[in-house]
């Protein structure tokens, strides 16, 4: 029996806008937009109106809440959402882990250097089914405009080239948003539905488990 995931990222305020079909398991990887506390009651008020059984959710670096405790946000969204920072939760028999960083670039939220990203990375226990994070991995649908060079996380790279989890989902990086690709080990996602321009441009992704 096979699970349906509805993955999606980088709405933007947008969310009302996007159509997320029923499902299983609602991953969303990040940019809600959050930059005061109706925003956050907005994306809290929005999760819990999906279509889908259990949601997981991590932050982006459009989401001023890196400030807020892990205990604190856990306790906000409540026994319904499934906050992941840097951990995992197994649902259906299925192990999901997730982080909210992203390499270093401006002076946005949820962003450290790559070389300190790694001790984060590190911590993604072996036996992982998915990874979420809101960035991609290097090389790997995280191409930026105007030359289309890749912006990714090396660290995370090399990670999930080792641990080999079954799927990878991320968003964060527009210009390849609603995009997959596998290396026949590790399928990814980047699940990102605005393009460059921050204008709707793919739906919800929804991948079969």
């Amino acid at each position: 029996m096979s699970i349906r995931i509805c993955a999606i990222a980088d709405t933007h305020t947008k969310h009302h806008q996007i159509d997320i079909p029923k499902g299983d398991i609602l991953i969303f990887a990040g940019d809600f937009e959050i930059r005061n506390d109706n925003e956050l009651f907005q994306m809290k008020e929005w999760l819990l109106s999906v279509p889908c059984s259990h949601i997981i959710t991590i932050f982006g670096n459009h989401d001023i809440t890196d400030l807020v405790s892990t205990n604190e946000l856990r306790k906000f969204f409540g026994t319904q959402i499934h906050y992941l920072d840097n951990d995992f939760v197994e649902i259906e028999g299925i192990k999901i882990w997730g982080s909210s960083y992203s390499p270093e670039f401006n002076a946005w939220a949820w962003m450290m250097p790559d070389n300190d990203l790694k001790e984060i990375w590190d911590t993604i226990p072996k036996d992982t089914d998915i990874v979420v994070c809101h960035t991609m991995p290097y090389g790997i649908l995280d191409q930026v405009l105007p030359r289309e060079e890749s912006v990714g996380s090396i660290s995370l790279k090399d990670k999930i080239k080792e641990i080999q989890p079954k799927i990878f989902i991320g968003g964060h990086l527009h210009l390849c948003g609603g995009q997959k690709y596998t290396d026949y080990k590790t399928d990814y996602f980047n699940v990102a539905v605005l393009d460059e321009m921050y204008q709707i441009a793919n739906p919800c992704t929804t991948i079969e488990v």
